[in-house]
């Protein structure tokens, strides 16, 4: 239990390392190791989860329980290992309310997507569901937009009335959360005018691998329409992603499709390094659309895979292989067929040299500290020995 009568800022993230459903958990790993340490103010991290089942049963395989019956802080559902102190809205909200409620400043380092389902099954209005962090919001961080993600669900898929207020919703608590936020912070590597602070992800390039022989496409996403995951209809792939969301997944769409050579690895944090270093599969699927920033597409041109990509990332890169519809996809994959693994080496070289730009860990920490630690005039932030002023 801590103090709560010391000056702390609280941060809310929705993922966290196994508790992990894409590209937010690596970045919310990423900042508790690296920007939190010097943090002036004392951080507390909540955790939002959503009060079901599925989810408490799945969360509680990850942390500690503590129950104190009768005491106002009753429960204390936390991650002892982490470096950090953190706290999850389970198995109620009575906890981390009070948590917030005395907090200096109040920080979202992710869409909470968990206060806007839950709102939803209590049929409550965006403007309801902010109330749930019924104070000013400090900053947020918005690692994709409702808008264009739901946008283009709705081009390819089909909907009920229910749905299709549930993503209006979405929408809107989105961008009330954008509108009321007193710093906001778009992590993506395109431009986008509607916020203050445009901090891009970093990507530190590691493996530097050889291409690989393989003509077999890897699909290192979870399906959401806008990965595009039909692109590989008549194409023989590996698919690293949850079986569950997959079968989801194909039962919507509007014009049906089956994969006719495919299998898939279930994903799991502790599985992508063996998924990348796999010699089955030499070629990326890394066409998304409206993709913000891509840590799988680092990833795939790290590991040697060579990545078919969307004409809207990173579209001032010269890269030839890019396609935006199926059968541009399937042109481009014979291309990358034909290369010779002297070519595909080139090609992905040029890419790693391109990227690198996006790879300053110390400047994406500092870009961060900058908002967190303002004060007046002054920001504080790291030597090479500890926390230092600077202006």
């Amino acid at each position: 239990m801590i103090n709560l009568n010391e000056p702390y800022d609280v941060y809310i993230a929705t993922e966290i390392r196994q508790i992990s459903n894409g590209g937010v958990s690596k970045w919310v790993d990423d900042w508790v190791e690296n920007v939190a340490p010097y943090l002036v103010t004392k951080p507390i991290l909540i955790i939002e989860i959503e009060n079901e089942d599925g989810w408490i049963n799945f969360t509680k395989q990850f942390v500690d329980v503590i129950h104190r019956p009768g005491a106002s802080w009753e429960w204390e559902w936390t991650i002892s290992q982490l470096p950090i102190s953190n706290y999850f809205s389970l198995p109620d909200r009575r906890t981390v309310d009070m948590v917030i409620k005395g907090a200096r400043k109040l920080h979202l380092l992710s869409y909470p997507l968990p206060i806007l389902m839950e709102g939803n099954k209590e049929n409550k209005t965006p403007k309801q569901m902010r109330k749930t962090y019924n104070r000013d919001i400090d900053s947020v961080c918005v690692h994709s937009r409702e808008s264009e993600t739901l946008k283009y669900q709705q081009k390819l898929m089909n909907f009920d009335k229910k749905a299709l207020k549930y993503q209006r919703n979405s929408i809107k608590f989105q961008n009330l959360l954008i509108k009321e936020s007193e710093e906001s912070i778009w992590i993506g590597i395109e431009d986008d005018t509607d916020f203050e602070h445009k901090i891009p992800n970093y990507y530190e390039f590691k493996y530097n691998l050889p291409a690989k022989k393989s003509n077999i496409v890897g699909y290192p996403a979870r399906c959401e329409p806008r990965k595009n995951v039909h692109f590989l209809e008549n194409i023989k792939s590996v698919l690293f992603t949850r079986q569950d969301n997959f079968e989801d997944l194909l039962k919507k769409y509007k014009k049906s499709f089956k994969l006719n050579n495919y299998r898939i690895e279930d994903y799991r944090t502790d599985k992508i390094e063996d998924f990348f270093l796999s010699e089955e599969w030499g070629i990326s699927h890394s066409c998304f659309t409206n993709e913000p920033f891509g840590y799988s597409i680092f990833q795939s041109i790290d590991f040697g895979k060579i990545p078919i990509l969307s004409k809207d990332w990173c579209s001032e890169m010269d890269y030839p292989f890019r396609a935006s519809t199926q059968k541009q996809f399937e042109i481009q994959y014979a291309k990358i067929c034909r290369l010779s693994i002297e070519e595909r080496n080139s090609y992905l070289e040029k890419l790693r040299d391109y990227l690198s730009k996006y790879s300053s860990k110390e400047k994406w920490r500092d870009d961060l500290l900058k908002i967190y630690n303002e004060d007046g005039e002054n920001v504080w932030l790291p030597t090479s020995i500890s926390p230092s002023k600077d202006v």
